[in-house]
């Protein structure tokens, strides 16, 4: 056992306080108990598996997730959590590329793992649960010496706009990002957090699972979102800490159960994945008198690398907020110069939560990876006060017509429009301006294109101005809530009318 063994810490230090609970089944594990568990694991795989290998997920998240990850981390193995949303083919791509030693699926997954047998057929198929509670009964004990520079996780990328890549996790990064969290949250043995977070994604794991886990504290986990249970849990399980995104906190702000819910225990809020509104800020604030923090992390880095202190919330509520206590900041042009406040440039990233690289992709390591620094293609400002800005991406930037565009400003104007709940814009090729703009609109009103143009008539340069505009409902997203931007392109290049109002 050594430093980055929390669990085995835990059950050490005290072995009956509850480390996890899933609501799902209603299962409570003490950290004695999670400890013994992840040890059961172990047992399973300590003789057929070498360090380095990866061993592949197919699951919701669960305690029997959790034990896994610990008993990966024991033995130097690397957990791949497999997005269970994707095509069958999404998931044999990733496998192919991880090439792991085993792939561990849920009863639930049946289907999916159906469809890649035969494509993919280098890997053994196992049912997890069963076989580890028949080790559970000799309750092992091990001990360890976890390296800290070997990857714990491979995480896949969203992928939003481009083929995802693994991204490596090492024990280094587990360790600086939980206490880079802890430190900015205040993070106690006390505090409980609600996980309603997939497992294929580092927020699922790191913003609070991870960070609770070395600080003592408990996890409550609801695999199945539904937004009147959350508001329960939160009341009955006296959650003190949520992570959410902004879409998630208005489904939930908006549940009948939220007018009469007692949610006093709530300390924090944190959101991030993408802009929050104030209205939805106002409302969880002067109804609840629960402050979120808005952050910005990334699969590559944290992902805890900036928080927005709540005292800041209303005043600069557009802000991601300020570097977390152990983490670099830096804003260049594109001779890498570092430049001034208010000026827009790449932001990059350093500190000891940075990858190492990405599996099998050196290329891709090379371009982010410099002199230390990651390059986050993400384009930002910094004020002088210190707060930094997002403001979209280096690769949404578009020329049209000699004109350089960023996608962003011309989103902040269209939002304004009081029957425009959301908007997108994505640059597609033309033959006349190299570039053109296509905004995508949520609405649920009947608005015209062009009453759209005449309200931007005054507030936008013609050059910015979109040159067509898709109607919709309801944004196509991901498996972790972002709206899908390939989705979109697919849309308008396939011109699928139907999905438009």
């Amino acid at each position: 056992m050594n430093d980055l063994d929390w669990i085995a810490k835990w059950a050490d230090y005290k072995p009956h306080k509850t480390a996890v609970s899933d609501l799902g089944t209603g299962e409570t594990f003490s950290y004695r108990d999670l400890h013994y568990l992840s040890n059961a694991v172990v047992s399973l795989l300590k003789d057929d598996f070498k360090e380095g290998e990866r061993i592949a997920v197919l699951m919701e998240h669960s305690p029997f997730l959790i034990a896994l990850f610990s008993a990966c981390q024991r033995l130097g193995l690397i957990l791949v959590p497999l997005n269970y949303k994707l095509s069958g083919k999404e998931i044999s791509d990733q496998l192919n590329d991880c090439e792991p030693s085993l792939l561990i699926y849920s009863e639930f997954f049946e289907h999916q793992i159906s469809l890649i047998k035969d494509v993919f057929n280098t890997t053994r198929l196992i049912a997890f649960k069963d076989k580890v509670q028949k080790n559970l009964k000799e309750k092992q004990d091990y001990h360890f010496e976890i390296n800290a520079e070997l990857p714990v996780f491979l995480f896949y990328t969203s992928g939003t706009t481009s083929s995802p890549k693994g991204v490596l996790y090492t024990n280094t990064m587990l360790f600086w990002n939980s206490l880079n969290t802890s430190m900015q949250l205040g993070i106690t043995e006390e505090d409980i957090t609600l996980n309603i977070l997939p497992p294929y994604h580092t927020s699922g794991w790191n913003i609070f699972l991870t960070p609770l886990l070395h600080n003592g504290g408990k996890i409550v986990m609801q695999s199945k979102f539904n937004a009147e249970k959350v508001v329960h849990y939160l009341e009955e399980e006296k959650i003190s800490l949520l992570l959410a995104l902004p879409t998630v906190l208005q489904m939930i702000s908006k549940s009948e159960s939220f007018k009469t819910a007692d949610l006093s225990a709530l300390r924090y809020i944190i959101s991030g994945g993408e802009a929050i509104s104030r209205e939805v800020i106002e409302r969880w604030k002067f109804e609840k008198n629960v402050d979120i923090r808005p952050g910005y992390g990334l699969t590559e880095a944290g992902p805890s690398i900036t928080s927005l202190h709540q005292d800041f919330i209303l005043t600069k509520s557009n802000s991601i907020g300020k570097p977390n206590f152990y983490v670099q900041l830096d804003i260049v042009d594109s001779k890498g110069n570092t430049v001034q406040n208010n000026q827009l440039g790449e932001l990059k990233i350093k500190g000891e939560m940075v990858t190492p690289g990405y599996w099998n992709n050196s290329v891709a390591t090379k371009d982010k990876i410099k002199n230390s620094w990651f390059h986050t293609g993400d384009l930002a400002y910094r004020d002088e006060e210190g707060f930094y800005y997002l403001c979209g991406r280096m690769d949404d930037m578009y020329i049209s017509g000699g004109e350089n565009i960023f996608p962003q400003e011309i989103e902040k104007v269209l939002n304004q429009h009081p029957q425009i709940d959301q908007s997108l814009i994505i640059p597609m090729n033309d033959e006349i301006w190299g570039k053109k703009g296509v905004a995508f609109i949520k609405t649920n009103s009947q608005i015209t294109d062009e009453n759209i143009r005449d309200f931007l008539k005054d507030k936008l340069a013609k050059f910015k101005q979109p040159k067509e505009f898709f109607l919709m409902k309801d944004f196509p997203v991901t498996g972790f809530g972002k709206i899908s931007r390939k989705d979109l392109i697919r849309i308008f290049h396939e011109n699928k009318y139907e999905t438009r109002l």
